[in-house]
C-alpha cells in the first residue's frame, strides 16, 4: 500500500514536532509529559504520538532510558542536526502553540523530574517509602522510610510532592 503524499507529509511534521518539543524542553522528559504536551495542543492522536516516539528511537533520533522506574526521553545529536535541517516544515502555528505549551508546563516537567517520591512493598505489613531531591542531577537528599501501611507511604508520598523544601529544611534543622 502506497502512502499518500499529505499523509507522508503529516508523519514527517510529527516527527520533527517531536524532535521540536524534545529540544527545546531542554532536559529529558517522559512520556506522560511529551504527551501533555501533545493532547493539550492538539498535535496529534496517542497511538500516533506512540508509534512516531518508538520509530524516532530506533533511528537514533531519540534516546529513552530509564531512572527511578520512569523512562525519560531525550533528543540525540543526530535528532538535533535533523531538526536543523527540516524544521522549516513545521507550521508556524505548530511551534508556536508548542513553545507556549513547553514554557507553561517547563517548571512543572523540570520539578516533576527533581522531586522524586515512591514506595514499594516489602509485604503486607511493611512499605519502604523512597523521598528525594535533585538538584543539578546531585541527589540533596534522599530519605527511605520504612512504614506499617499502603495508606501511609501513600500518605507520606504526596505530601513530599506537595511540600518538600519544607521537609528538606525541617530535617536539616534538626542536625543544626
Amino acid at each position: 500500500m502506497k502512502m499518500k503524499e499529505h499523509e507522508l507529509s503529516n508523519l514527517t511534521e510529527n516527527k520533527l514536532i517531536l524532535l521540536f518539543i524534545l529540544d527545546n524542553i531542554e532536559f529529558p522528559i517522559t512520556n506522560v509529559q511529551i504527551t501533555e504536551i501533545i493532547m493539550q495542543d492538539g498535535l496529534m492522536n496517542y497511538f500516533f504520538l506512540q508509534q512516531y516516539l518508538s520509530d524516532l528511537v530506533n533511528t537514533n533520533h531519540i534516546k529513552n532510558y530509564t531512572k527511578d522506574d520512569k523512562q525519560f526521553y531525550k533528543i540525540t545529536k543526530k535528532g538535533e542536526e535533523t531538526l536543523t535541517f527540516f524544521e522549516n516544515r513545521i507550521s508556524i502555528t505548530a511551534k508556536e502553540s508548542v513553545l507556549k505549551t513547553i514554557e507553561s508546563k517547563r517548571k512543572d516537567f523540570k520539578e516533576s523530574t527533581e522531586i522524586i517520591s515512591d514506595y514499594i512493598p516489602l509485604n503486607k505489613n511493611e512499605y519502604i517509602v523512597d523521598c528525594k531531591i535533585i538538584e543539578n542531577n546531585t541527589p540533596l537528599i534522599e530519605l527511605k522510610l520504612t512504614v506499617g501501611t499502603k495508606a501511609q507511604a501513600k500518605s507520606m508520598c504526596e505530601l513530599w510532592k506537595k511540600n518538600p523544601q519544607s521537609i528538606y529544611a525541617q530535617i536539616i534543622s534538626v542536625f543544626n
